[in-house]
């Protein structure tokens, strides 16, 4: 009897520090609001379908003008361009871990490469 109290002990604290990608316990949540300035010195906006999540969707634009809708899973954050002069081109890459102010930093299929930096 002891012993099983032991055992879903034990996974009852492994459920709660969680198993993420990042290499440590628990799951990163990015902060998306604001704005965000790119290295090429344009605005990017990001209006994800929920928040204070892990793991989900979003629709953003840069610039007002260049649309895109993508996808973030702890670190990792990826997103095509879906009108603009970029329609087509897929950006892949990561939030920086413990970068403050947070900052991705993303490739396109075009071999372009951003960093975008929340304000």
């Amino acid at each position: 009897m002891k012993t099983r109290f032991l055992i879903k002990l034990c996974l009852l604290f492994i459920l709660m520090t969680g198993c993420g990608g990042d290499g440590g316990g628990g799951f990163f949540i990015p902060n998306f609001s604001n704005l965000w300035t790119s290295s090429r010195a344009t605005t990017f906006q990001f209006l994800p379908s929920a928040t204070n999540v892990s793991k989900g969707d979003f629709i953003g634009d840069e610039d007002d003008v260049n649309k895109f809708e993508g996808t973030f899973n702890s670190y990792n954050v990826e997103f095509t361009f879906t009108e603009g002069n970029e329609a087509g081109v897929k950006y892949s890459g990561q939030f920086v871990k413990d970068s403050d102010p947070l900052t991705m930093k993303v490739k396109g299929t075009n071999n372009v490469e951003l960093t975008i930096t929340k304000n």
